[in-house]
């Protein structure tokens, strides 16, 4: 076999997975520039090079080996793997984080929405994780042979190249608020939020409030982006695969979440804004009653006022946040509905019976029985629910009125579970 092949194999395999994401990931946004995607995928690459230099320098200068030096010094497992793979993570995420920065300031005209930053720094994370698979399917051919090669393969593709793209997703998603803190900001204190560090910060001199709400942002997307990442790698070092894909799962989730919240496709206007036709002490108070429904949870009446409001400031970002949040919280509150009612036991509704209908005899409602159950097996559950009631009023008694009805009910419920989730994760 010639010496190249292990390293031209190794990179075909590490982008089989590159193309199948980026499909995924191009769906969405359309309209944007695919070329700094790209450049960021690349730049990606590139974020491999500070864990290989020390690497490199562990080798050649092994004093400064300051994973053997906690390996000495901790005993626990455990602890050792969470210590070190902290540390693998800030190196890591600081790398990915600085790509970020640099697109966005040669590119600043590209990031319009949240989820603009947060596909920008995912494309960061698929390339890092493309680079790092490439020296990983190298190493396990050459050290562990074929075999082991094709069980990585399908794992490093499916949840550590997922995983990367998901740790890098997250910063990208607060590097986005950050960026557009000035509006984020306002929203914030009209909801009763009121970023209080940051309002403290803010007074030092030089400094304003949205720049210590941008770097605030940016500092807690790092923090979780390493949490998140260091848990993850830990979990692989102690041999524990189900929690590391249960962190990918759940972190894919949220991710998808994200690209499809409403907040997170709003595009802020960063050039000159239209004047509003509103009076400014009117159009003070009615945001100020926005902040207070909104807290309140009167999202429908939120969404109503803002609609009315564009239309006298087209322009006004904040009002268009209020409403993008407003729809996002009201899909997590279906959602919530949803599953509380999955939880809630409901006993078929029998009413008193009424003397003024007829009793069904035995055969005809054995008939409606049997047609209940046809449409029951059809997942006509509305259906069976109407008909059931209607039957429990002419014989309370009949059990498989109460059978059916409960049966329905269940899968009714399970069937609004999975609309609102479609809503939730949908555009």
């Amino acid at each position: 076999m010639p010496s190249w092949f292990p390293i031209v194999a190794s990179t075909l395999l590490a982008v089989i997975p590159v193309i199948i994401w980026l499909r995924i990931i191009s769906k969405r946004g359309e309209g944007e520039k695919k070329s700094v995607y790209i450049k960021t995928f690349l730049a990606g690459t590139l974020a491999v090079i500070p864990p290989f230099i020390l690497i490199f320098l562990f080798e050649k200068f092994p004093e400064l080996n300051f994973y053997e030096k906690l390996a000495a010094n901790i005993e626990q497992a455990a602890t050792l793997a969470l210590v070190t793979n902290i540390a693998v993570a800030i190196i890591e995420e600081l790398g990915k984080n600085a790509i970020v920065r640099v697109i966005d300031k040669k590119h600043p005209e590209h990031v319009q929405t949240i989820g603009s930053a947060l596909k920008l720094s995912i494309c960061a994370g698929l390339g890092f994780s493309f680079a790092e698979n490439i020296f990983y399917f190298y190493n396990i051919w050459m050290n562990y042979g074929y075999s082991d090669l094709m069980s990585a393969f399908i794992f490093r593709s499916l949840f550590t190249m997922c995983g990367h793209m998901i740790f890098s997703g997250i910063f990208g998603y607060y590097f986005g608020v950050g960026k557009f803190a000035a509006d984020i900001t306002e929203e914030a204190r009209l909801s009763g939020k009121w970023m209080l560090l940051s309002r403290i910060l803010g007074k030092l001199p030089g400094k304003n409030t949205f720049t210590m709400v941008r770097e605030q942002m940016n500092a807690k997307g790092l923090i979780l982006a390493i949490g998140i990442h260091a848990a993850f790698n830990s979990t692989l070092d102690l041999g524990s695969k189900l929690p590391s894909i249960l962190i990918a799962l759940t972190g894919g989730l949220f991710v998808a979440y994200l690209f499809n919240a409403q907040s997170g496709r709003m595009i802020f206007s960063m050039g000159k804004r239209r004047e509003s036709t509103m009076a400014g002490k009117d159009q003070d108070a009615v945001m100020e009653l926005l902040g207070m429904w909104t807290k309140k949870g009167k999202y429908e009446e939120v969404m109503a006022i803002c609609d009315r409001l564009l239309k006298r400031d087209p322009d006004n970002n904040v009002v268009k946040l209020f409403k993008a949040k407003a729809a996002d919280n009201q899909k997590l509150r279906q959602v919530y509905n949803s599953l509380k009612g999955v939880f809630i036991k409901q006993q078929a509704r029998i009413p008193t019976k009424d003397v003024s209908l007829s009793t069904l005899n035995t055969t005809d409602e054995k008939t409606v029985l049997e047609v209940m159950d046809m449409w029951f097996k059809e997942g006509n559950y509305k259906q069976v629910l109407t008909i059931a009631e209607n039957l429990l009023k002419r014989n309370p008694e009949s059990t498989g009125a109460k059978l059916l009805f409960q049966q329905a009910l269940d899968k009714s419920k399970l069937e609004r579970v999975f609309e609102s989730l479609a809503k939730l994760f949908s555009d």
